[in-house]
């Protein structure tokens, strides 16, 4: 029995050692060298000092030197924590702060970015490219299922990204089903398109690690020039293809597609954000060969808690796809505006979910966690804890979930769940704001979808100065594209809030 999450390669090695586990352009490491390579380095991080249950975290470009990182940090009886290579100074400080890290893991050009960037951190470095090998035998690891293997850090409202506590047994119970349920082997090839910081990628690594199958990493360079995306899944025989929807969308708008685009692909599995009914409805016309997955999830319930195996392509009528039901060893409630917990066809409420898999909470910030992990209040009897999505949802005739959108500013962007809470703490921290309101266009339309702003400049601070200012201080992904100078005083409501829909009309003169 699998009890750790690091033990689905070592049985994978052991069957398949010369297999290739894992690729990344020309980096090609078989199951043996990985294994190898791995128990190795985790020996010389616990001889640099990192103690079983602590926090690692590793700072480079998505490679094959990541999941060696990954493996060897697990096999330490640690979590690991990756940190997205484009992170500011101040994101990259305040996470490295709140894991309270002895250590970062870097390769050559992470290690000049990062002195560069945090010149005066004292935190050791450890260049996993500069390691000159040790004792590859087996390592014994004393961690326990319920003990954490990641953490990974999502958009904070306070703007302070906060650190989602995965134990192995939440992982565990997730890729079992997965694995059953796509019916995933040996002979499969799965593609991780995901960053290894979101935690799509949960379902890539763990999927190939527990059945055998050949992992390779689509390099990021790839995600900005389409077509050599398409060219790469052909030839490299994908045959299980886990991404957000707006990636099919880039994909259809290539005009790359072919009939013998996917040779080999079984499985189009989708998550993160809301799937277009006509997007989908364009693919399965296109490849109805392939088996079609809407899933599911928050980062704080290990990925995906419900799905939906499409069977029947869209009509023109189709409004949206059902997120579908649970998976094994989860629970879907709709909390009404009664505070009562319905499953019933028709309910309409905030989405909450119980079960195996929900996290721990958020590292180093119980106030936080305590909002929005509750006790279940059908269960007195012993800790129950369901995780609040702050999903709006309802159940159709057929007993699926229907996502209808967000129950506070909380939003999905480019497959990426952010708070407007974060960018905005992040704006009014710069000194030359003076006032500032962030909004988002939901349109339709995806590529009209955008963040922007309405704000009050000091003297002499100008647009460009702002924008330069916040691509400093956040991910790319979090940047308001569409800034706007106040004319006058900010639209507010009769209690005296900002007037958010007044706002975003102002800023891209939508009105709701």
């Amino acid at each position: 029995m699998i009890t750790l999450v690091q033990h689905y390669f070592s049985a994978s090695a052991q069957r398949f050692p010369d297999k290739p586990a894992v690729c990344c352009e020309d980096d090609v490491l078989t199951f043996a060298q990985l294994e190898g390579f791995s128990n190795a380095f985790a020996r010389a991080l616990q001889t640099a000092g990192v103690k079983r249950g602590g926090f690692v975290p590793f700072f480079m470009q998505k490679s094959v030197r990541s999941i060696q990182s990954i493996l060897s940090i697990l096999k330490a009886d640690c979590a690991y924590i990756p940190i997205d290579i484009n992170s500011p100074a101040q994101r990259l400080e305040s996470i490295l702060k709140a894991a309270n890290a002895t250590v970062l893991i870097v390769d050559d050009h992470s290690e000049a970015l990062f002195t560069e960037l945090l010149p005066e951190n004292q935190i050791q470095l450890i260049n996993i490219k500069q390691f000159a090998g040790g004792d590859e035998s087996p390592i014994e690891c004393k961690n326990l299922s319920i003990d954490i293997a990641y953490v990974l850090f999502t958009s904070g409202s306070t703007g302070t990204p906060k650190g989602v506590m995965i134990p192995h047994k939440a992982i565990i119970d997730y890729i079992d089903w997965c694995a059953e349920t796509y019916e995933l082997t040996d002979q499969d090839v799965i593609a991780n398109h995901a960053p290894l910081y979101f935690d799509n990628s949960t379902f890539d690594l763990y999927t190939a690690f527990k059945t055998g199958a050949t992992l390779h990493l689509v390099h990021e360079e790839l995600n900005a020039v389409i077509p050599l995306l398409v060219r790469w899944l052909r030839e490299r025989e994908i045959t299980t293809f886990f991404c957000v929807p707006s990636v099919l969308t880039m994909l259809l708008k290539s005009r790359r597609l072919k009939e013998d685009s996917f040779p080999r692909l079984r499985h189009l599995i989708c998550a993160g954000e809301v799937l277009p009914a006509e997007i989908l409805a364009e693919w399965m016309q296109r490849y109805p060969q392939l088996q079609f997955t809407n899933m599911y999830g928050p980062t704080e319930i290990t990925v995906d808690c419900s799905y939906h195996i499409i069977r029947e392509r869209p009509g023109a009528d189709t409004m949206s796809i059902p997120i579908g039901k649970a998976r094994a060893n989860m629970e879907l409630f709709v909390r009404l505006e009664s505070g009562e917990l319905s499953t019933a066809i028709g309910a309409e409420g905030e989405l909450l979910v119980r079960g195996t898999s929900v996290a721990y909470g958020y590292l180093g910030d119980a106030e936080r966690t305590q909002k929005v992990f509750i006790q279940n209040p059908n269960n007195p009897y012993f800790h129950d804890p369901l995780y609040c999505t702050g999903d709006l949802v309802r159940i159709d005739p057929k007993g699926d979930f229907l996502f209808l959108g967000r129950a506070d500013d909380q939003i999905k962007f480019l497959g990426y769940r952010i708070e407007l809470g974060e960018i905005e703490a992040n704006l009014m921290a710069l000194p030359g704001v003076e006032e500032g309101v962030v909004v988002f266009n939901n349109s339709d339309k995806e590529d009209e979808r955008e963040l922007g702003a309405l704000v009050s400049l000091a003297d002499g601070y100008t647009l460009e100065a702002l924008n330069k200012d916040l691509k400093s201080r956040l991910p790319p992904y979090m940047v308001p594209t569409r800034l706007r100078l106040v004319d006058g005083e900010f639209p507010r409501t009769p209690n005296g809030k900002y007037d958010r829909k007044a706002t975003k009309h102002i800023v891209f003169a939508v009105v709701e």
